[in-house]
């Protein structure tokens, strides 16, 4: 297999895992499994001489490892009947991609003099993230799982991009990460503002 047979066969996991995900709110297709069938041959339906996929990468032809095995991880999930997630590892993973995301695309797009994007081809990157990874492992968070992850696939070569920011984040990962953080900073805030909280 070639490297850019590799490259296509990663990029297609996120929006099979995503369509899978999608068919299965609905109970149309007989089983679970079913439907996830049905999403693997409707991304090969041509739509202008294009299949389906091929769309989706002109949109985003590289999803990051994290998106891709945080997909992954909320079908098995489904599949499965079981939470591979708990309520605090889907914690770690918003607040780690919202932090994620406040440090690459403000700096990326020109808002300060650092071009934190040139850290990818670094060192330093990976570095920082195994030892987040080392901290959310101790503390028993699952989410430290994919970050470990991350080394290995950025090692494999399984993207097209050689900068360690893609692996780490993509802008649906970032912008679903700052809006369920902005959410719960605005509950906070609101809780400890209310005419209840202050007469408590």
């Amino acid at each position: 297999m070639t490297a850019l047979q590799i490259h296509q066969l990663y990029a297609g996991i996120a929006p099979w895992a995503a369509l899978s995900l999608l068919f299965l709110q609905r109970d149309y297709y007989g089983s679970r499994y079913g439907a996830v069938l049905i999403s693997f041959f409707a991304l090969r339906f041509p739509i202008g001489g294009w299949s389906l996929f091929a769309w989706i990468r002109t949109l985003e032809p590289n999803p990051s490892v994290t998106v891709t095995a945080l997909l992954l991880v909320a079908l098995g999930s489904r599949l499965s009947g079981k939470a591979l997630f708990r309520r605090e590892d889907w914690h770690g993973t918003w607040i780690f991609g919202a932090v994620a995301t406040l440090v690459l695309y403000p700096m990326g797009l020109g808002l300060t003099r650092i071009d934190s994007y040139a850290w990818g081809w670094s060192p330093m990157l990976p570095l920082a993230v195994t030892a987040g990874a080392t901290l959310l492992l101790f503390r028993g968070n699952r989410f430290g799982i994919v970050l470990i992850l991350l080394l290995a696939c950025s090692v494999l070569g399984l993207q097209e991009s050689t900068n360690f920011w893609d692996t780490l984040i993509d802008p649906f990962y970032g912008g679903v990460s700052l809006i369920l953080c902005t959410g719960w900073l605005v509950r906070r805030v609101s809780r400890l503002t209310s005419p209840a909280a202050v007469i408590d």
